[in-house]
């Protein structure tokens, strides 16, 4: 099928114009990208079940994975190219590229992370909609779902699948000797240690925090968030499917007992509740507000690390005032693991420029509906808050392409032209 033949469904008069009903078309455009978001939910689940039964996988290993899906959403995408995505991909490039003369070190690293969510964004845009992301995202939810309770219901048969500890230290992320759970084979953050506990029904789950598909319990108390907006940016008349993702939300967060994503969910229903309409532009700036509180927090509160809210948030702040204005424009540092530090980690690795440049243009936007607008904020919320207290997770692939993907679906002029009647 060539480029002339892929034409906007429900556009008459074109020439090209796919036969059929534009939901028939649309899903035919649409099944590769299913299959490339169930690959980028699963793969490391797939990874970890061969390195734990046939074979020893290591970071390459991962890295090639990922490639293949990268590889896949550019095949896909280059039937009809984009504009915008082809200059905000090229000029991005260009940028890391110059960066990396001037630090005299290329950053793979920091390609890969904005790739991301260019990629799926673009598949979003192109062939996702509203309509069919709700299918689809019912779909994976399914999936963690079953995963889920298959974890929390039969951990030993869990556990002689997914052998998480040695994978990730396979990958070099943990040392060998580092597991405090004896005779766990789950992730460092797979039990809460007795002197902290659980958070959620603790006396019903007891330290065991469900990770399910994702590995690790903290994607899946972010993927429950994504979830949770997706479901609230709804329209009033479909209370039905808004009162599903959320429940679904709920579920999925008590079971990885995700402080992140209770606080957040909160946070999203609080915003949803607020008579804003259409007016969230303030919101861009959320990012630099979040930046200057924790500055405040480290400044004006002594207190010392813990593992806890507070104690996170106020080591990020102090070393967010540690930075110097090379470290901050990404020309020094790029290569520091800041753990839980999501700003310095984000300012070092992609400077303060890419950043600007890249948030400027996702609020460029043109959200075709009010729901758009708000599924913006929503993202807004979940973005500036996570790198408060997670070096990493926004650049997760199990998770972010869906973000990204979810995104785009709202972006994309194939929506439901009925639902977009209505506005609230």
């Amino acid at each position: 099928m060539n480029g002339s033949q892929i034409m906007q469904p429900g556009q008459p008069g074109q020439p090209g114009q796919m036969a059929g009903s534009p939901a028939q078309a649309q899903l035919r455009l649409a099944t590769p990208a299913f299959w490339i978001l169930l690959s980028a939910l699963t793969y490391q689940a797939l990874l970890c079940a061969i390195h734990t039964n046939l074979h020893n996988i290591s970071m390459t290993d991962v890295a090639l994975a990922e490639a293949v899906i990268y590889l896949a959403c550019i095949v896909v995408l280059a039937r009809r190219v984009q504009l915008e995505l082809l200059v905000i991909g090229s000029l991005t490039a260009a940028y890391l590229l110059l960066w990396a003369i001037l630090r005299n070190q290329l950053d793979p690293k920091g390609f890969r992370d904005v790739m991301i969510p260019i990629l799926f964004y673009g598949l979003g845009r192109q062939l996702g909609s509203v309509p069919y992301a709700d299918r689809v995202l019912k779909w994976l939810i399914a999936l963690v779902l079953v995963f889920g309770f298959f974890e929390l219901f039969l951990l030993d048969w869990f556990s002689r699948i997914f052998n998480i500890f040695s994978y990730y230290v396979s990958q070099g992320g943990l040392a060998a000797g580092s597991n405090w759970a004896t005779g766990s084979v789950l992730g460092l953050n797979g039990i809460r240690p007795e002197g902290i506990g659980r958070t959620i029904l603790p006396s019903l789950l007891g330290n065991h925090r469900i990770s399910s598909i994702f590995l690790e319990p903290v994607s899946l108390g972010n993927f429950a968030v994504i979830v949770a907006a997706w479901g609230l940016v709804k329209n009033r008349e479909q209370i039905k499917e808004a009162v599903f993702f959320v429940l679904a939300a709920a579920v999925m967060i008590a079971l990885s007992d995700s402080r992140y994503g209770m606080i957040t969910v909160a946070l999203l229903v609080l915003l949803r509740c607020l008579p804003l309409g259409k007016h969230h532009g303030w919101m861009m700036l959320l990012p630099a507000i979040c930046v200057a509180l924790l500055i405040f927090l480290a400044t004006y509160f002594g207190t010392q690390y813990g593992d806890n809210i507070v104690g996170r948030l106020y080591v990020s702040g102090r070393t967010l005032q540690s930075l110097d204005l090379p470290m901050i424009f990404g020309l020094d540092g790029f290569n520091t693991n800041y753990g839980d530090m999501g700003y310095p980690s984000l300012l070092t690795r992609l400077g303060l420029l890419l950043c600007l440049f890249l948030w400027a243009a996702f609020w460029m936007i043109n959200m075709q509906d009010p729901r758009g607008a708000r599924l913006r904020a929503s993202a807004t919320v979940y973005i500036s808050l996570i790198l408060c207290v997670s070096g990493t997770s926004l650049f997760a692939l199990k998770t972010a392409g869906i973000l990204w993907f979810l995104i785009g679906c709202m972006a994309s002029r194939q929506s439901d032209e009925k639902e977009n009647r209505h506005a609230y």
